[in-house]
């Protein structure tokens, strides 16, 4: 098993961050269209409409360093406006090497912070095919400043899209 945990904070209310995050189709803009590296993105997700609930099945594929990953994930707790909590089954075709398959636990906790969110991102990886170098012991510590920084990266998206949704319609 492999755990990175990051986190930032968002000038939108906890209700507004778990909304956004909860809305699946909004992954594709902070996780997608936002994305600072085109390396690493989401570019498909096929979601229900409207807010996911514990139980909802989705399906996403998207650009990784190596290749092109494909997720089949469904929502484990939709606890609003706290904790957001998603399984995924994902298959890297990886372009130099063989494909690997692996288990990933997306963990999004959500709370006040003066008057705004913090939000905090656990991703674990566990149940792979096989252990590719970057999840080797010696290699760890350098992947995990890797991943750390490009779920930072995500993570501030989804908290400047929040504030987006949070602010009051121009109308």
């Amino acid at each position: 098993m492999y755990r990175t945990r990051t986190s930032v904070t968002s000038a939108a209310p906890p209700r507004v961050v778990y909304d956004t995050i909860a809305d699946l189709r909004n992954h594709l803009d902070w996780s997608g269209e936002r994305a600072s590296s085109e390396k690493f993105k989401l570019l498909e997700l096929e979601a229900p409409p409207g807010p996911a609930a514990s139980g909802t099945s989705f399906s996403s594929s998207g650009a990784a360093d190596n290749g092109t990953f494909h997720d089949r994930s469904v929502v484990m707790e939709a606890s609003s406006p706290e904790r957001f909590v998603i399984e995924t089954d994902s298959h890297l075709d990886r372009t130099r090497g063989r494909p690997w398959d692996a288990h990933f636990s997306h963990r999004y906790d959500i709370a006040p912070e003066g008057d705004g969110s913090r939000i905090t991102y656990t991703e674990t990886v566990e149940r792979v095919s096989y252990v590719p170098y970057w999840l080797q012991p010696w290699a760890r510590p350098i992947f995990k400043v890797y991943v750390n920084r490009a779920d930072r990266k995500q993570l501030e998206n989804l908290a400047r899209l929040a504030e987006e949704r949070s602010l009051p319609d121009p109308s």
